[in-house]
């Protein structure tokens, strides 16, 4: 009798012991559901939230870089310049689809079509009323490189708003990619479900994505698979580009449902061979187009399908690649890195004006070109901080940039803010 007894007190000494560690773990949230999936969303997706900045600052670089793509002083191209340009201008934008389609499937198993869908209206459409206000137009060719911005135009000039989206252009491709996924979700969601809710896989990738991508290819760079045809105005859609970028939308939110897939792109046997080699292939077109008689004009049909075929398993594995690397090297969101995901869409919204009037400034005062462009990219991130720390940070249009939640400037009542923002 004495033996169960002491056998009991010591199984109610453990279940004491379990039940004050489950305390302990819920007065510190670790107990709760919604925040072990938060917590293991950070730890997981913090080397896509560094790549989604990256791409963003990238473009930073690649304006700094497209000076010495036809110097403006009359000197010659850079083929330096022209390499790297090329390079980053191959996977960065249909990373960043990618990445926006990953991100909205995420979104979406924490707020409803309805919620996310304005959101995503709020906070990419405001840039674009910024950009009409405030923001001065560059025009490249014309003997006054800064325009007055649509606003001050109409108010100075009596002249029609152009509504141009000069570099965030992709921003109203996205729009038009949300609007879209919410008709569609609402009207035939049993039909098209399959689209965002089934995972991506290698062969899914090779057998119906790629195939798919290199058919629209020379629609979206008609250029020799290098240059990209993209709007220039609201209103204005070039179906080429627009379903292109579409299909990284597509294969972003599958990729969101495709964890074992995620995982292999992890692997340093799948990284550094695919970023070696298909770093090497853009390059290499680019000395084929320039030694065309006419630069860039491919004679056959064949030669195109070549091309477009080359440079298209180019920008989809170098997607892949990146992803991987920074799902590899980039596991936690340190103090540094949270500050670049929370300056990086201010940055690129500001950064045209501060890169071009430096960098053209500095190229008439005869500086050399690495000079030129590291210079002028700094300025256009220094110049956009600035703004940031002036403007945004401790006001509404933080929520803009970086939601309500991550802003400073808070409401007594938040409640609907806090959904939509």
């Amino acid at each position: 009798m004495k033996d169960k007894l002491s056998e009991l007190k010591v199984r109610i000494a453990k279940v004491q012991t379990i039940q004050r560690s489950a305390n302990e773990m819920l007065e510190s949230g670790n107990g709760s559901n919604s925040q072990i999936k938060e917590t293991v969303g950070s730890e997981r997706f913090s080397g896509l939230d560094f790549l989604r900045a990256f791409a963003l600052l990238m473009g930073v670089l690649l304006h700094a870089l497209s000076m010495y793509l036809e110097p403006a002083d009359g000197s010659e191209p850079k083929p330096i310049a022209g390499i790297l340009f090329v390079w980053i201008h191959t996977w960065r934008m249909p990373l960043f689809m990618l990445l926006a389609g990953f991100f909205t499937a995420l979104s979406l198993k924490k707020r409803t079509l309805w919620e996310y869908t304005l959101n995503r209206w709020i906070r990419l459409s405001v840039p674009f009323l910024i950009l009409w206000i405030a923001i001065p137009a560059v025009d490249e060719t014309a003997d006054t490189i800064f325009l007055l911005p649509d606003l001050v135009s109409l108010l100075m000039h009596h002249e029609a708003p152009k509504l141009r989206l000069d570099h965030l252009w992709f921003l109203y491709y996205l729009l038009i990619y949300y609007s879209l996924f919410a008709i569609t979700n609402m009207c035939f969601g049993s039909y098209v479900g399959w689209l965002h809710l089934s995972k991506l896989t290698f062969s899914k990738l090779l057998l119906l994505w790629l195939p798919l991508l290199i058919l629209l290819a020379p629609h979206y760079k008609p250029t020799g698979g290098i240059f990209a045809e993209i709007p220039t105005q609201f209103g204005d859609i070039h179906a080429g580009s627009l379903l292109f970028l579409s299909i990284f939308f597509i294969m972003g939110m599958q990729l969101m449902n495709s964890q074992k897939f995620l995982s292999t792109l992890q692997l340093r046997k799948f990284i550094i061979p695919v970023l070696i080699l298909f770093s090497f292939v853009p390059i290499a077109l680019i000395g084929w187009g320039i030694m065309k008689d006419e630069a860039f004009s491919f004679d056959s049909s064949t030669e195109m399908w070549v091309v477009n075929g080359l440079a298209t398993c180019s920008t989809v594995f170098l997607v892949l690649a990146l992803i991987g690397s920074a799902n590899r090297w980039f596991t936690a969101n340190g103090p540094i890195l949270s500050w670049l995901i929370r300056l990086s869409y201010p940055v690129y919204v500001f950064h045209l004006v501060f890169v071009y009037s430096v960098g053209g400034y500095l190229m008439f005062a005869g500086l050399d070109a690495t000079q030129v462009v590291m210079v002028s990219a700094m300025a256009g991130i220094i110049g956009p901080t600035i703004i940031y720390y002036l403007f945004i940070k401790r006001t509404p249009l933080n929520w803009i940039f970086n939601g309500y939640k991550h802003s400073q400037f808070k409401l007594k009542n938040e409640a609907t803010l806090k959904r939509f923002l």
